[in-house]
């Protein structure tokens, strides 16, 4: 093989390791909670208007994916219009993705957190 396909291999190695790396540190993870223990709401977008789709038991450690604006609510952190795309299996083990409102998720932050969804 010459230097030249070798080094255009390795790079190109290189560059997909960066970028499926990149892409598995995307997701992060945050506990769903409320202050009575109640189970959270998943919604099937970022508002109260959307059906709920399932709950999760408070407590609970969710996938978190990225953010949306939506209707305000007044939760366990504080009162926001942040809704945030989590990952939810539920009883027959689907994975459901769906919005839960950032005033039940604690993610650190008052303000959005990561990427805002498309």
């Amino acid at each position: 093989m010459t230097k030249l396909k070798m080094l255009s291999m390795l790079t190109v190695m290189i560059a997909s390791l960066f970028i499926f790396s990149s892409q598995a540190l995307a997701v992060q993870y945050f506990t769903v909670s409320t202050s009575s223990g109640a189970p959270v709401n998943m919604r099937s977008g970022p508002g109260t208007n959307y059906p709920i789709m399932l709950s999760i038991p408070s407590g609970s450690r969710v996938p978190y994916y990225c953010y949306a604006y939506g209707t305000t609510v007044t939760g366990k952190y504080g009162t926001s219009n942040i809704w945030d795309q989590i990952q939810w299996k539920d009883s027959r083990g689907i994975v459901n993705i769906g919005y839960v409102s950032d005033t039940y998720v604690y993610t650190g932050s008052d303000g959005p957190v990561g990427y805002k969804c498309n």
